[in-house]
């Protein structure tokens, strides 16, 4: 293995996995510190120096639930959500942080790496504000994050690297928390996502909710008790959430368990049958099927009128009635897909992929004398390409062919969101949202347009970006502000006061990673205007740098 080696991580809403690619070029996740190739994402707040993070703290939050954290990757970028402990707030990318730290940890005691490049896994319905939060979580656990993609496309990369034969598949990404659906094409040499969908509060969570809500009323019928006793009792309900969870699981591979539901010095057995879990949980499941079933129609809508094979990953896929309510509905082939690992390997594969990228130019500027800067791979000449292709592989002991399977391959992702900017649209200074970048766009993706100043004498505009599900554009009349969310605002400052109707150029820069910049210029007098892109829910360079500090002090345990 590389000590320049990139991991890929799954930072899982309930489980979370890191990989790295091995010399033969292979995806290989790397264990904890307990043998287990995922660690449960939950945060037990011991004391203000010492964190623990895993199956401990999943235990203790039974015991301590005040004290425990999980689920954050619900509430990732999320402004107004904190949680309190001991005189400290701590936003979700610091609660983040430490699962990171955890599982970074661990695989470097495994593999005696000291790990710091790592490619981070979110939901492909995350928008700027979640995605910018997950960076700056592992920033905070003292990582560089060389990039954030898509837990779907992650998936496909995984998937797509041992096809032979072309194919548009469709990626059903049932998480603890999360759910996401993708189209994606695959090709010999490409990996191209079509379009995605999916919700972010929609995962195996809610089953075990609703199995915990079950038990409660369940002791209720039995006792007398109010089922609000239970679920309104941290203690009780965290034990009935985790009680849940392990029925959920049990019940994959059997028909019917019992389970000892407690409160107090009230005892009750009550039985679960696969047949009651899915009939408590069939809303859930339709959910799921609904949105399948509208981004089929999307994938049509863009000429993708057959798919072959829907791949089912994340873990709560592994319920039976996933698979078979999904062949209910459609007739294409259904298979699970390494469900708990596909992600992070899928991450690690893009990681090392941009890795040998950076090495192949490095050995073409070597070669041909130019500075690295201008050499572009796709314009390099064959040979070249060849010659420096040999002399990475050799230098890294990886087998060309596989090599040059992971260097050739284009990955393309699209935007899951359309952002737009705030406009006026009359006379009376009503504003709309005008779309410069579409949902399902691919990226990355620079947008221009050109809007008037509204009035004379503007020394400057307040550029307010909108992130929507809209699909309307530039073509298409202005959306309403309300319910739209602002995401963002760049403060454009004129060199001279301008007239009305002055044309100023805005660019809208969606980066590969789906993480947006605005840009600005002047078209009056030609001069470029710096706008800084903020988002209220995204901590400072300063609050970083001083969270950062603090997250370093703290012990993360086991």
């Amino acid at each position: 293995m590389s000590e320049n080696q990139i991991y890929g991580i799954d930072l899982g809403t309930t489980y979370s996995c890191i990989a790295y690619v091995d010399e033969h070029g292979k995806p290989v996740v790397v264990p904890n510190s307990d043998t287990e190739l995922t660690t449960p994402s939950v945060v037990y707040f011991e004391s203000q120096e010492n964190i623990v993070v895993g199956s401990t703290a999943k235990e203790v939050a039974k015991i301590y639930p005040s004290q425990v954290v999980s689920t954050v990757k619900r509430v990732m970028g999320d402004n107004d959500w904190v949680f309190a402990y001991e005189g400290h707030s701590y936003a979700p990318q610091e609660i983040s942080s430490h699962i990171l730290r955890k599982v970074v940890a661990d695989a470097e005691t495994n593999t005696g790496h000291q790990i710091k490049d790592v490619v981070l896994t979110v939901p492909a319905y995350f928008g700027v504000n979640q995605k910018e939060a997950t960076k700056q979580a592992g920033e905070l656990a003292g990582l560089n994050v060389l990039y954030v993609i898509p837990e779907p496309t992650a998936a496909a990369i995984s998937y797509g690297m041992e096809q032979e034969k072309n194919q548009v598949i469709m990626v059903y990404d049932l998480g603890g928390g999360t759910f996401d659906i993708t189209v994606i094409e695959v090709k010999e040499n490409a990996i191209t996502v079509i379009c995605t969908g999916g919700d972010h509060q929609l995962g195996g969570r809610n089953w075990d909710e609703a199995v915990a809500s079950y038990f409660a009323q369940c002791f209720s019928d039995e006792t007398g008790l109010a089922a609000e006793e239970l679920t309104e009792n941290p203690e009780t309900w965290q034990d009935l959430l985790n009680s849940a969870e392990e029925c959920k699981k049990k019940l994959s591979n059997r028909t019917t368990i019992p389970q000892q539901v407690r409160h107090d010095a009230e005892r009750v057995v009550v039985e679960l049958t696969r047949e009651k879990l899915e009939e408590i949980t069939s809303s859930f499941m339709e959910r799921t099927i609904s949105m399948t079933e509208s981004l089929l129609q999307t994938a049509k809508d863009k000429g993708y009128t057959k798919i072959d094979k829907l791949l089912l990953v994340g873990g709560s896929s592994y319920m039976p009635q996933v698979k078979e309510g999904l062949e209910k509905r459609f007739s294409f082939e259904i298979r699970l897909f390494d469900p708990n690992q596909s992600v992070a390997k899928g991450a690690a594969l893009f990681g090392y992929k941009c890795y040998l990228d950076e090495q192949i130019k490095i050995a073409i500027a070597e070669e041909t004398g130019q500075d690295i800067k201008d050499i572009e791979l796709k314009a390099a000449s064959q040979s070249d390409m060849e010659s420096a292709q040999e002399k990475v592989a050799q230098t890294h002991g990886m087998p060309l062919p596989g090599l040059k399977k992971l260097t050739e391959t284009k990955i393309t992702n699209v935007t899951s969101k359309s952002f737009g900017i705030v406009v006026v649209v009359n006379e009376n200074g009503d504003e709309g949202v005008q779309n410069l970048i579409m949902i399902d766009d691919a990226v990355p993706t620079n947008i221009t347009q050109t809007f008037p100043t509204f009035a004379d004498d503007q020394e400057g505009v307040d550029l307010r970006c909108m992130e929507n599900t809209e699909r309307r554009g530039l073509n298409d009349p202005p959306l309403p502000l309300d319910p739209l969310q602002e995401i963002g605002n760049a403060e454009l400052r004129f060199s001279r006061p301008l007239p009305k109707g002055s044309p100023i150029e805005i660019t809208f820069s969606l980066a590969p990673d789906g993480l947006l910049s605005i840009y600005g210029k002047d078209l009056t007098t030609d001069c470029e205007i710096n706008a800084e892109f903020k988002t209220e829910s995204i901590l400072s360079r300063e609050e970083l740098e001083q969270k950062k500090q603090h997250n370093m002090s703290i012990t993360v345990s086991s």
